[in-house]
């Protein structure tokens, strides 16, 4: 049995021990999402977009875009993240929904696909965009879920330097169970 194989067995064990539930006692953040992919501009030539048609590569073939990962992190807790086909208001809602009970304290980013939240749940969010990261006397901000994207992406890129889309999950999973 090789390494690699040995490895994703315990990744595999990692995903029946992630946490179903975060929020109870805790407050959450969660963010719009990550990607993780290379950055265009240090793809080769022939696999990166032409100008004419962005859904081809300059060799002709189906563009590949950077996958979508969602995340929900109790501060001083737990983390959930799930890898998506793309960032929609349902998938991000619905995670939340899954892993966060009703009337828990989220805090966000601005993306409008939260607003949905505040129906549910006790709800702020930190304007990015206005250069706000931090709000209400230090409680309202997304570091914590902003730290972990850091360690998640240089944790990929500097040991495993690219991740398959069959596999993505599983090594979510490994990242997940470390913090």
């Amino acid at each position: 049995m090789s390494t690699w194989f040995v490895l994703h067995r315990i990744r595999e064990m990692l995903r029946e021990k992630a946490p179903q539930m975060l929020g109870n006692e805790k407050m959450v953040e969660t963010d719009v999402t990550t990607y993780v992919g290379g950055k265009e501009k240090n793809k080769h030539f022939n696999k990166r977009r032409p100008l004419d048609d962005k859904s081809l590569t300059n060799e002709g073939k189906p563009y590949k875009a950077k996958k979508t990962i969602i995340g929900i992190i109790e501060r001083n807790g737990k983390v959930a993240l799930k890898y998506v086909s793309g960032e929609t208001t349902e998938n991000m809602v619905e995670f939340v929904k899954t892993h966060v009970p009703q009337d828990s304290t989220i805090y966000s980013d601005e993306a409008p696909a939260y607003n949905q939240l505040k129906k549910t749940y006790r709800h702020d969010n930190v304007k990015h965009s206005l250069s706000i990261y931090v709000e209400g006397q230090g409680q309202v901000h997304t570091n914590t879920i902003e730290s972990f994207w850091s360690i998640l992406k240089r944790g990929l890129y500097g040991v495993y330097h690219q991740v398959s889309e069959k596999h993505v999950s599983r090594y979510l999973d490994e990242y997940a169970n470390r913090s």
